[in-house]
């Protein structure tokens, strides 16, 4: 982030999409009205005495992310800040500024809106535990569980979602750079999809940072942990490095 990224935000958080991004972080609210009908929308469960808010927080996650539609908005905004970009030529108005400058603020407005789509999420989630959850009976009304096990499942779940997301940001920057919306799009979504079923897969799981929840019965919650940081730091590190070598390399 630089001195650039607040000016490319402020113009990011005006198109629409920003704007469903930021509505998808008010989806734990829909549990307010959803309890009203016999469903079995998101049903929770927990060890004890009910459920803590940093394990309804890290399922809120989960099913955000298996609903892959806040995923595939990002992308598309990724795609749109690059992309669209070249292909109108409003790459030269930027012709006095070095490249990393410019990449490292589009890049730094996209993971903003990542911060403010979780931020909101945490709130919108908070409210919901709050007043909602521990009024129904399902909720224990304590920030963290006591429960060890399930404290460490709830953080590598979340630190694995959140890791992915910002993965797939990276990942159709960089692509969008150098290839076409449409083969970009094809691309980041297979990567998102591939990364969600990894978890189920032996040998995928290791692949991506959302998999090591998965390995906690073989591994210390440390060595799951460093782990899953590991890999998102590979896979930040190789797609970084990689926009930046297009980035340069694109023509006005």
């Amino acid at each position: 982030m630089n001195y650039l990224t607040l000016p490319f935000f402020k113009a990011l958080i005006q198109k629409k999409e920003a704007r469903i991004i930021l509505a998808f972080s008010l989806f734990p609210l829909i549990l307010l009205p959803v309890s009203l009908f016999d469903t079995n929308f998101m049903q929770l469960t927990a060890s004890g005495g009910g459920i803590s808010f940093v394990e309804f927080f890290s399922a809120v996650l989960v099913t955000q992310n298996g609903l892959f539609l806040p995923t595939l908005v990002f992308i598309y905004l990724a795609i749109q800040l690059f992309r669209e970009e070249i292909n109108q030529g409003i790459l030269y108005l930027y012709k006095d500024r070095q490249r990393k400058t410019i990449l490292n603020a589009k890049l730094g407005s996209l993971i903003l809106l990542q911060l403010v789509y979780m931020g909101l999420t945490f709130i919108s989630s908070l409210i919901t535990y709050y007043f909602h959850l521990t009024q129904q009976g399902v909720a224990s009304g304590d920030f963290l569980t006591p429960v060890l096990p399930d404290l460490q499942e709830a953080i590598l779940n979340s630190l694995g979602v959140g890791g992915m997301l910002f993965l797939s940001i990276l990942l159709a920057s960089a692509l969008s750079i150098r290839l076409s919306s449409g083969f970009t799009m094809l691309m980041s979504t297979l990567f998102s999809l591939l990364s969600y079923i990894a978890p189920l897969l032996n040998r995928l799981r290791y692949l991506f940072p959302n998999g090591y929840v998965t390995l906690l019965d073989d591994l210390s919650f440390i060595s799951c942990l460093l782990l899953t940081l590991l890999v998102t730091l590979l896979y930040a590190s190789l797609f970084y490095s990689s926009s930046l070598h297009f980035y340069k390399r694109t023509e006005y």
